[in-house]
């Protein structure tokens, strides 16, 4: 029982995530300025078209769309492994416009975000297995193992009735 409350605890939180990025996406339409310039009077980073905010607001939806159908469908390894590579295709994002390119500052925009992907991250990595959602259940393997000895059974019953 408390597995099962951990799954919906756990499914609450990747909706929450997906909610955040969908907050990133309007944010990125309404500012016309994402996260990726160093500060709001920076010089160097003349983008009048504001591409680089619609571009992450296009990316923020995608992600938001496969991480609720995560959610939705999380009993469905391809399914998680959507999720998960779509929150690992975001950190790497963070982390290499901060760190390596050094496009953003270490910011709350930067911090706050990174950190919920990276938890997210490892509870979808962790907690399937965990919870054993993608074993098959025990009732299963011995219905099936049931009708098994039964056909075979049949078919024995045929073949004596044949010999007759």
């Amino acid at each position: 029982m408390t597995e099962r409350k951990m799954m919906y605890a756990f499914r609450g939180w990747i909706a929450f995530v997906a909610f955040m990025d969908l907050g990133t996406a309007v944010r990125s339409y309404i500012e016309k300025r994402s996260f990726l310039t160093t500060s709001p009077s920076d010089i160097e980073y003349n983008d009048e078209d504001y591409t680089t905010s619609r571009i992450l607001g296009i990316f923020s939806i995608l992600k938001a769309l496969a991480l609720i159908h995560c959610t939705l469908y999380i009993h469905y390894k391809p399914i998680v492994s959507m999720g998960i590579c779509s929150l690992l295709v975001t950190v790497f994002l963070y982390l290499t416009e901060t760190l390596y390119f050094r496009a953003a500052v270490l910011s709350f925009y930067v911090v706050f975000p990174g950190i919920l992907n990276a938890v997210t991250l490892g509870g979808l990595i962790y907690l399937p297995r965990r919870l054993k959602l993608w074993d098959p259940p025990l009732e299963l393997d011995e219905e099936n193992m049931h009708l098994l000895r039964q056909a075979g059974g049949m078919k024995r019953r045929r073949n004596t009735r044949k010999n007759l």
